[in-house]
């Protein structure tokens, strides 16, 4: 089979294309012919050797795939062979590859969704809008009308917070974006307003009259973060869903948290599938089923071969991509 391997953690130009033995069906694991991968910033960062200490290299990154079942291991029960299925490898990684072993619980099976949903964009949501759909239903438990602002608002993870957030019942979505050229994506993703990120403070306490928003998501961190608990309404709560910036952590007074009655929740789609599998990959059928039957779109503004891997994930560190990239197999 081919893959990508980080031998060394030296950014995108260290991808390397080879030729590694096939996989053979594991115990309790289905084995698919990956199709597509999707593309994300945690592979940007690490590439550069961010997560050392948990993921030590040679690796083959990739966290979410879609393709069709090769073999199907024992003890597994409820797909066939030829399949097609979309699959989070997560923790697990190996996605950037032409044969993946995935976890059955963690994998959705395409025609199961009650409308058709292409292998491409599936590989493209599935790790994203599964996170935000549960991060908007289940951490935040976002209300009927509530206001929210969502950092990074057309990447790979805002474009689809955006479109669930309206979907789920918000009332008014705002979002911050690194160029005035992107403020123009508003209604494509679902924002009533998108403000540039150096701006966002103000912008935002303009456009809620000075009172703020009840939830703010970042999958950003750095400085931003700790400017998101300003734009906060009282009883309003910051989501962190990541750190793409690759910034240092802040820190941040817990009594003036109390003080300021303001909440700080934090979400990881790695994490609850390590703990609560079976709810990790149901919420994931469901956030498809949306996908499939059109409530919500994923745009794709790229599909590399999978030995052009290093230039996929230098295109996004330029950060001017909207959505999603994909690998084609």
């Amino acid at each position: 089979m081919k893959a990508i391997v980080i031998e060394q953690p030296t950014g995108s130009a260290g991808l390397r294309y080879r030729e590694l033995p096939d996989l053979q069906p594991v115990p309790g694991m289905l084995t698919i012919d990956v199709a597509y991968a999707g593309v994300g910033y945690f592979e940007v960062l690490l590439s550069r050797g961010e997560f050392d200490a948990f993921f030590p290299m040679p690796l083959t990154p990739g966290l979410e795939v879609s393709g069709y079942v090769r073999a199907i291991g024992e003890g597994v029960e409820g797909f066939y062979v030829g399949q097609p299925v979309a699959a989070m490898t997560l923790h697990q990684m190996n996605g950037y590859a032409t044969v993946a072993n995935v976890r059955p619980d963690l994998t959705v099976p395409l025609d199961q969704l009650g409308a058709d949903l292409d292998l491409a964009t599936a590989a493209a949501a599935i790790v994203n809008l599964t996170t935000a759909y549960l991060a908007i239903r289940d951490v935040n438990r976002l209300r009927s009308g509530d206001d929210v602002l969502i950092h990074a608002a057309v990447g790979g993870l805002g474009s689809f917070l955006g479109q669930v957030a309206r979907r789920l019942g918000a009332g008014k979505v705002f979002g911050t974006v690194g160029s005035a050229e992107k403020t123009k994506l508003a209604a494509t993703f679902g924002y009533d307003e998108l403000f540039l990120r150096s701006e966002f403070v103000e912008q935002t306490l303009r456009a809620t009259d000075g009172a703020g928003v009840h939830a703010v998501f970042d999958p950003v961190g750095g400085a931003m973060r700790k400017q998101s608990l300003d734009v906060l309404r009282p009883l309003g709560e910051l989501v962190v869903v990541g750190n793409a910036s690759g910034d240092e952590d802040v820190s941040h007074s817990f009594n003036g948290i109390w003080l300021s009655n303001r909440k700080v929740a934090g979400f990881t789609l790695g994490g609850l599938s390590d703990s609560n599998p079976v709810e990790t990959g149901q919420a994931a059928k469901e956030a498809l089923s949306m996908l499939a039957r059109k409530e919500i779109h994923a745009e794709i503004d790229g599909v590399y071969p999978l030995e052009k891997a290093g230039e996929a994930l230098a295109r996004l560190e330029e950060g001017k991509t909207v959505g999603k990239l994909v690998l084609q197999m």
